[in-house]
């Protein structure tokens, strides 16, 4: 179906005027928290759950005891928490190391004899980051308390030890990182924080031009632990703020990307550079940023938020203005280092918080993501370099859930990143300053270099690089379509051309043709959008001997069975996605998929079928004629639409091991399990549609109006968990090959080890019994599957075997989808090879766990 989209778009812009002009709210700015939040002082735990009104559960972590004996020159320090964790003891008042115990059957003791210093009061830590501090009984009266003085829990480190983002200011180096707020919590309490693509792309130079601002989004759900665990809202009293935290395993504080290839540092005379978006525009009194991104605003909007450093674009509500009263709120979330940048480290507050998620309903396949019930900071202003100038990617932020009393119910470090290293310089650049001539060699103009920069010494070489390349691109442009950019700077490419990744409030494409006035300079109707012009163009550039720029990826499974050439893969994405979308140093995909061999060309197709979109036809002289339908995922005519029809889970996981479309005509399955896909989409499919299975097990939830599936980053999976959550974000899908990655530090907190969230004690309280109830029909794992993994089962494989061959083979010979997701010891019914005393044996993490590993084969 083919529609002129005028009157949809029209439609769009009456909303948007009569929210902006009628009953435009401005809404927050920056919120602090300035608070120490030590939960643990003056207490014996963090057990008790005040707002439920119940005590610990078995699993809660707390310090039951603490106990000097004199008479035996011992210490006892015994209490509960969750097994397979472990717990560190330590003088609470200096630090000092006393012991480490295991956590088995709930229960931990650490004792030890002839300690140097008896300490007053004692800190437990487990290995998820739940503390607990309590007074040693009969301790002397002489007892180790520091001299009287309380250190800070975690001290600052020299800047050059610890990567740590808490502002986009530029200013002096600082020896000293900033103080990071306290990673605490009570037992009963989790959150989730995650980004919601895995990669926000940003620009090192904004003088000339820019395709994204500096912004970020984080996503957080808080949930009240139990044996039915709760969601929590706002209307619970419940707040989440968010600050800079570090990892200090950082694999970046060795100066060495993911790649292999040297981080830039952006320190020049002993400043820092951040990012100059927010410095006043070349011969204009207004910033970058007013001047820059005022038309993706209807008139004098953009100027009543009016963005300094540090905070950044205002983000609308979108659920209010299409789901609620029609009025058009807006948050601006600042850096936490707002008011004072390389000194304070001050929590902000997540500016929304989202019940139901309407997406683009203004467009045919529009929909609403239900009971999403995220925590969101939209519009976070991240800039690529650590408060020490490191290029740094991957920036941890600690998400803090408060109660209405301001208490941390819980805490977890998720990563927010941000890079800014689109290549457009190697082709775009002067030969002179690296370029390769490509994009230069056939230009009417002189070629720009980085001496035409005035801050040429001043800024990183790179950002001068960037300057020069930005001022090629607009020559260029200026030669081939008649236009005056270079006049016009600083210039924003999605103001002509349409990116739903800056129509914050879902309008759709807006121009003077439909609405001359809240388009505010906005050009998009007869022009095609920024994915088309980028992807389309590029795909038919080609060098000096006719050779194609960007070359073809050959599939991840060729026609023999063989898997493809991971060098030869990574050598061609460096040539060909990973130029624009920032990864030659940062490997924007770094999750399981890019560890099992997928890449972006497996999931989207290659660049000319990304950039044959909805917008292709459209045209001076054929304004308006946007092809929008509902049924892009069935019918062969119907074209993309850029960020909302894109593959899910479901188009490579399509059901389980008895029922996927592994083998079908058309698919690519992954040769080392037999049934994950390893292409999204038929092999022929010149559009490379993404796949919708019909066992939807792994898939995201159906639109109930078109069948079409939502996308995993606005989807939510078990009990109304969001699905990245668990998963990881878009990209970035848990786990990160190398363990010490930031991308890791969530789950670790969360769980103790890597990976999928897969304990369910992140969550629930207790042995969960015999269910299959879990998501995507598990079993119980770990503490909580006690029951079910000691022989309680059997009555299931018995009466059910189907539901147990699903993950476990069709013979119970194990499969992918059985495999151990972190060391374990199981209990055997007899001796088997696997298991020869036949009392318990180790599952090592990655085994595929099947059923003669314990006993005879049931199924």
């Amino acid at each position: 179906m083919v529609i002129n989209a005028r009157g949809l778009l029209k439609r769009s812009a009456d909303i948007l005027g009569l929210a902006f002009f009628g009953l435009f709210i401005i809404s927050s700015v920056a919120c602090n928290d300035n608070s120490t939040d030590n939960n643990v002082s003056g207490s014996d735990s963090l057990g008790t759950d005040t707002k439920a009104g119940r005590d610990d559960r078995d699993d809660g972590f707390k310090i039951e005891e603490a106990k000097w004996d004199a008479e035996k020159n011992r210490i006892t320090i015994k209490g509960k928490g969750s097994d397979g964790r472990t717990v560190t003891v330590t003088n609470a008042d200096t630090g000092s190391n006393i012991g480490a115990d295991e956590v088995d059957d709930h229960k931990w003791e650490v004792r030890e004899y002839d300690i140097a210093a008896v300490p007053c009061r004692v800190r437990a830590e487990q290995s998820d980051g739940r503390r607990a501090e309590k007074d040693v009984i009969d301790a002397p009266s002489d007892c180790d308390d520091g001299g009287g003085t309380t250190p800070p829990t975690e001290p600052p480190v020299p800047a050059d030890g610890t990567s740590i983002n808490s502002t986009s200011t530029n200013g002096a180096l600082n020896s000293i990182a900033v103080a990071e707020l306290p990673l605490t919590g009570q037992s009963g309490y989790t959150v989730f924080a995650v980004n919601d693509l895995g990669m926000h792309c940003g620009d090192f130079d904004t003088r000339v031009s820019s395709i994204l601002p500096p912004f970020n989004v984080l996503h957080a759900q808080v949930i009240r632990k139990g044996i039915e665990p709760d969601i929590l809202s706002e209307a619970d009293g419940v707040v989440v703020k968010y600050s800079a935290s570090s990892n200090p395993y950082d694999p970046i504080l060795a100066g060495v990307s993911p790649s292999g290839e040297p981080l830039l540092s952006s320190v020049v005379a002993g400043n820092v550079y951040k990012t100059n978006f927010w410095d006043l525009a070349n011969s204009s009194p207004e910033s970058i940023a007013l001047k820059a991104y005022r038309p993706f605003y209807p008139p004098g909007i953009l100027e009543a938020f009016a963005p300094v450093v540090d905070q950044g674009l205002p983000m609308p509500d979108v659920e209010r203005l299409y789901l609620g009263d029609g009025m058009l709120a807006a948050d601006q979330q600042a850096m936490p280092g707002i008011t004072a940048p390389y000194v304070l480290n001050d929590g902000q507050h997540f500016g929304q918080y989202v019940g139901s998620l309407p997406f683009f309903l203004n467009f045919p396949f529009g929909y609403t993501s239900f009971d999403v019930n995220w925590f969101e900071a939209a519009g976070v202003a991240v800039a690529a370099f650590d408060d020490a100038g490191r290029e740094n990617p991957y920036p941890l932020y600690r998400v803090r859930a408060h109660d209405a009393s301001d208490n941390v119910l819980a805490s977890v470090d998720a990563v927010a990143p941000i890079s800014g290293e689109a290549n457009c310089q190697g082709c775009h650049g002067a030969p002179a300053d690296g370029g390769n001539g490509s994009a230069t060699r056939n230009m009417d103009a002189e070629v720009a270099t980085t001496l035409d920069d005035p801050q040429l010494g001043e800024i990183p070489l790179e950002v001068s690089k960037e300057y020069a390349a930005d001022i090629n691109i607009l020559r260029l442009h200026d030669q081939k379509h008649g236009t005056m950019l270079e006049g016009s700077t600083p210039v924003v490419c999605q103001t002509c051309h349409y990116t739903p990744a800056l129509d914050l409030a879902q309008v759709g494409p807006m121009g003077p043709e439909n609405d001359p006035i809240n388009a505010n300079g906005r050009d998009q109707v007869k022009n095609k959008s920024m994915s088309n012009v980028m992807h389309s163009h590029h795909a038919t550039v080609t060098d000096a001997d006719g050779v194609p720029l960007f070359p073809a990826m050959p599939p991840p499974v060729d026609a023999s069975g063989n898997l493809r050439n991971p060098l030869l893969a990574d050598g061609i994405m460096q040539e060909t996605c990973y130029q624009c979308h920032p990864g030659r140093r940062t490997s924007c995909l770094r999750g399981a998929m890019s560890t099992g061999g997928m890449l972006c060309q497996d999931c989207h197709g290659d660049m000319a079928q990304v950039g044959d979109d909805f917008s292709r036809n459209v045209g001076p002289d054929n304004v308006g004629a946007f092809e929008l339908a509902d049924d892009f995922y069935t019918n062969h005519a119907t074209p993309r639409v850029p960020w909302a029809n894109e593959p899910g889970c479901g188009s490579c996981h399509t059901g389980d091991a008895m029922d996927n479309m592994a083998g079908a005509a058309g698919t690519i399955t992954s040769p080392d399990d037999g049934i994950r896909l390893m292409q999204a989409w038929l092999i022929g499919d010149a559009k490379a549609t993404p796949i919708v299975p019909s066992n939807k097990r792994f898939a995201e939830t159906t639109v109930a109006s078109t069948g079409n599936p939502q996308l995993y980053r606005v989807s939510t999976g078990h009990e109304g968990v969001l699905c990245e959550a668990c998963h990881g974000a878009t990209h970035a899908i848990f786990p990160n090959a190398n363990p010490n990655a930031n991308d890791n530090v969530a789950s670790m907190q969360l769980q103790g080890h890597a990976g999928v969230i897969s304990e369910c004690s992140t969550c629930h309280i207790g042995d969960m019994g015999i269910t299959l109830d879990g998501p995507h029909g598990m079993h119980p794992v770990g503490s909580a599957g006690n029951d079910f993994a000691d022989g309680g089962h059997e009555d299931i494989a018995e009466s059910s075997p189907d539901q147990c061959r699903a993950c476990h083979g069709r013979n119970g010979e194990g499969t992918a989808l059985s495999v151990m997701f972190t060391d374990r010891i199981l209990q055997c019914d007899e001796k088997t090879a696997f298991c020869p005393d036949g009392d318990s044996q180790l599952f090592p993490k990655g085994y595929q766990v099947t059923c003669t590993d314990c006993h005879d084969n049931e199924l």
